[in-house]
């Protein structure tokens, strides 16, 4: 806390110096002590980021690296080794340790990140010369009581799948002798809708969850699974760190760009074709009109151009409609899918219906 004892905030309008975006690739790390400043703690955002500082600590094995301001997203960072975490605050003292400070948010393609996705780890993999940390090879191995975790929930509806989907997906599983765990977000307010929504789920295989406390405890979930089922979320993302086996299923966003070099995960892509747009259209959440319409190109049958806006408030009840029962097209496209999906899984697991 800033008030703690022993703790005096002297301004809250410091800026350190920063070591400036061209000299990135430039500077030789190799005795050097770095401070990444983090952007944001956006699971997806931050697992690149730490493939990344992998990748820097292979071209630089001295290099002694701190990150600050990785908030709920710290447990993340720490799967690195020999890494100092800052969550929130620093001490001038502790600052001065660094003779390097790189603030990531000045890596190009940032500031337009909810609209237009990009990938943090080739992006700067390549801003810093290096090239990316070695993957291990973990292949999809069917076997009894084998554990699936099905992740459906993302922080937006754009991404976020159909709960009648989920049902045939788990139900399909349950009868070839697996272990299905559905892990849902209670930090979200559509939960409770989307929950309500998946039922009736009677195998006594398919138990779900509300979610877990800690990031970390789902980052240790996402390492266990023996294969995973995924939205267009920070769990999609968390397989990169043990290449987990599995099926992304993508909306809005480009699973071709976001999965990057990983192939891990086999990608599904929404095909839906509108008058207004095309999956993947590059958003990553709601848009606003001006006069407060919120939704999407296809949903609300507008140019990109009339959806300027973030919105300004959250709307629990829009969210969960666009979730259960009027999904935004290129997800509800999802649902038609279903077959063509399950058959998909199966030929993954050698399964046979």
């Amino acid at each position: 806390m800033a008030n703690a004892t022993g703790v005096k905030i002297k301004s809250d309008t410091f800026h350190p110096q920063v070591l400036p975006r061209h000299s990135w690739a430039e500077i030789d790390f190799s005795q050097s002590s770095i401070l990444f400043l983090i952007p944001d703690d956006a699971l997806g955002d931050c697992v690149g980021m730490t493939l990344f500082l992998k990748a820097l600590k292979l071209r630089y094995p001295n290099v002694k690296i701190g990150v600050l301001n990785s908030g709920s997203a710290s447990d993340i960072f720490a799967l690195i080794s020999n890494i100092e975490v800052f969550q929130l605050f620093i001490s001038s003292r502790q600052l001065a340790r660094f003779e390097h400070v790189v603030d990531l948010s000045e890596m190009e393609g940032w500031q337009n990140i909810a609209t237009m996705p990009v990938n943090p780890e080739e992006a700067l993999c390549e801003a810093f010369g290096i090239y990316a940390c070695p993957l291990a090879v973990r292949n999809v191995v069917a076997k009894p009581r084998m554990k699936i975790g099905i992740v459906p929930m993302a922080s937006s509806p754009l991404r976020t799948l159909p709960p009648a989907l989920v049902r045939s997906i788990a139900e399909l599983l349950s009868q070839h002798d697996a272990d299905i765990t559905i892990v849902l977000n209670a930090y979200q307010g559509v939960m409770k809708a989307y929950k309500a929504a998946l039922e009736p789920l009677s195998d006594k295989n398919i138990r779900v969850l509300d979610g877990f406390k800690t990031i970390g405890e789902l980052v240790r979930f996402v390492e266990q699974q023996d294969y995973v089922v995924v939205a267009d979320s920070g769990p999609a993302h968390i397989t990169k760190l043990f290449q987990t086996p599995g099926i992304g299923i993508y909306s809005s966003a480009s699973a071709k760009t976001l999965q990057g070099r990983h192939t891990n995960l086999r990608n599904w892509q929404s095909g839906f074709s509108g008058p207004y747009c095309n999956a993947p259209c590059g958003l990553a959440k709601l848009r606003a009109t001006a006069d407060g319409k919120v939704g999407c190109m296809g949903s609300l049958n507008l140019p990109v151009e009339a959806l300027s806006e973030l919105p300004q408030e959250h709307d629990p009840k829009l969210a969960a409609l666009l979730v259960t029962d009027h999904p935004v097209p290129c997800v509800g496209t999802l649902s038609n899918d279903t077959p063509k999906i399950l058959n998909l899984i199966q030929r993954d697991l050698g399964l046979t219906r």
